[in-house]
C-alpha cells in the first residue's frame, strides 16, 4: 500500500512539473509575441523585412528537429527540457538587447532552436505521465501551455504600458525560466516510455493523413499569423495605444484556454467532423468581425472568437491520427505535427509578405479563406478516414 501512495505521489507530482513545462513555454512565447511591435518600430522594420527577420525562428526550429530526437533518446527528456531552458535564458535577453536585423535573427533563431527541444521535450515527459496515470490527459498540458500563452500576452501589455523596456521584459522571463527549470527538474520523469527503435524520427502522412494535415496546416498557420500579427494589426488601428495593443492578442488567448478545457466534453457530444465543421465556421466569423470594422471592441471580439474558433481544432486531429488504421500512433503524430508546425512557422512570414504589397488587413484576411477551406475539407473527413 505505502509503495502504491508513493507511485501515486510522483505520477502527481510529475504532472505538476510537466505542466509547469508547458505554461513556461508558453508565456516565453506570448511574451516576445507581445513586444514585436516595439521591436518593429525600434528596427524601424517594414512589414516585409519583419516578416523575414522572423523566418529565423522557424528555422531554429527545424534545425532542432534531427537533434532534439537524437538527444532525448540518448540522455532523456528530462535533461534536455532543462537544457532547454538554458537557450531561453540566453536568447530571450538578446531579443530585447539586438539593435541590428542581424542580432534579432541570430536571437531568433537560438530561440527557436530552444523552444523546439522544449516542446518536444515536455511532450516526452507528458506521454510519461500518461503511461504513469494510466489514462489519457495529453489535452489538459496543452490547455495550461494556453493558459500561459494568455498570461503572457496580458502580463507584456501591462508591461509595456508601464513603459518597460524590451530587454528588461525578456530578460527577467528568460532567467525565470531557468530558475523554475532547476527548482522542478528532480520531479520530472527520469526515464522516458520506451519506443520503436525501428520507427523512423520523421514521416510524411500516407493518402490516408493527407485532409487531416492540410486541416492542422490551416489552423496551426492561423495560429501563428495570429501570434506575431494581431497586436501589430490592434496597435495600427488604434494608432497611439500601446498600453492596450495587446487587448485583442489576450482575447484571443483567453478563448483559446476555454475552448480547449471544454473541447473534450463539446466532441463528445457533437463528434469530430461536426465540431472541426463547427470550428473552423467560428474562425471565419470571427476573423469577418475582427476586419470589417476599425472599431477597437470588434477587433477584441473578433481576435476572441477566432480564439475559440482555432482552440481546439489542432487537438482533435492529433485525436484521430492517433487512431489511424495504416499507420502507428506514434508515426502517424510525427507526420501531422511536421505539417502542422510547418503552417505555425510560416504563417507569419506569409502575413509579413502579404502586407508589405497589400496591407496588414487585407493580408490577415486570408484566415478568412483558410477557415473556410477547412471547414470544406471536414466534409470529407469521412471519405478519407485513414
Amino acid at each position: 500500500m505505502e509503495n502504491t501512495i508513493s507511485y501515486a505521489n510522483k505520477g502527481t507530482q510529475a504532472r505538476i512539473a510537466t505542466n509547469i513545462l508547458f505554461f513556461l513555454n508558453g508565456i516565453s512565447f506570448a511574451s516576445w509575441a507581445s513586444r514585436i511591435p516595439d521591436v518593429k518600430e525600434f528596427l524601424k522594420l517594414g512589414d516585409a523585412a519583419l516578416g523575414a527577420v522572423l523566418f529565423a525562428m522557424p528555422i531554429g526550429s527545424l534545425s532542432a528537429l534531427p537533434v532534439a530526437g537524437l538527444i532525448i533518446n540518448k540522455f532523456g527528456s528530462r535533461k534536455i527540457a532543462l537544457f532547454s531552458m538554458l537557450f531561453y535564458c540566453v536568447s530571450m535577453p538578446l531579443l530585447g538587447y539586438a539593435d541590428t536585423t542581424l542580432q534579432l535573427a541570430i536571437a531568433l533563431f537560438i530561440f527557436g532552436f530552444g523552444g523546439d527541444m522544449l516542446n518536444i521535450s515536455m511532450n516526452v515527459q507528458a506521454v510519461n505521465v500518461e503511461k504513469m496515470q494510466q489514462r489519457s490527459i495529453m489535452s489538459s498540458f496543452h490547455a495550461v501551455f494556453s493558459v500561459g500563452f494568455m498570461v503572457g500576452a496580458a502580463l507584456g501589455g501591462f508591461i509595456d504600458s508601464e513603459n518597460v523596456s524590451v530587454f528588461n521584459h525578456l530578460t527577467f522571463i528568460g532567467f525565470s525560466d531557468l530558475l523554475v527549470g532547476i527548482l522542478i527538474y528532480r520531479f520530472l520523469i527520469k526515464t522516458d516510455q520506451q519506443t520503436d527503435n525501428a520507427q523512423p524520427l520523421f514521416a510524411l502522412p500516407d493518402r490516408g493523413l493527407v485532409l487531416l494535415g492540410i486541416i492542422a496546416f490551416c489552423g496551426m498557420l492561423s495560429e501563428g499569423a495570429m501570434a506575431d500579427w494581431s497586436t501589430l494589426y490592434y496597435k495600427q488601428v488604434l494608432n497611439n495605444s500601446s498600453g492596450f495593443a495587446t487587448a485583442g492578442f489576450t482575447a484571443f488567448s483567453v478563448m483559446m484556454v476555454i475552448g480547449r478545457v471544454f473541447g473534450d466534453k463539446i466532441v463528445n457530444s457533437f463528434g469530430l467532423r461536426k465540431t472541426l465543421l463547427i470550428n473552423c465556421l467560428i474562425v471565419f466569423l470571427g476573423m469577418i468581425i475582427a476586419l470589417i470594422s476599425l472599431n477597437p471592441i470588434s477587433i477584441v471580439i473578433g481576435f476572441g472568437v477566432t480564439g475559440l474558433g482555432l482552440s481546439t481544432i489542432v487537438p482533435l486531429i492529433y485525436s484521430e491520427a492517433g487512431h489511424s488504421k495504416t499507420m502507428s500512433a506514434g508515426v502517424a503524430l510525427a507526420a501531422i505535427s511536421t505539417v502542422g508546425i510547418g503552417g505555425f512557422l510560416l504563417g507569419p512570414v506569409l502575413i509579413g509578405f502579404l502586407s508589405e504589397f497589400s496591407s496588414l488587413r487585407i493580408a490577415l484576411s486570408s484566415l478568412i479563406i483558410l477557415g473556410l477551406l477547412g471547414a470544406f475539407l471536414t466534409t470529407k473527413i469521412n471519405e478519407n478516414k485513414s
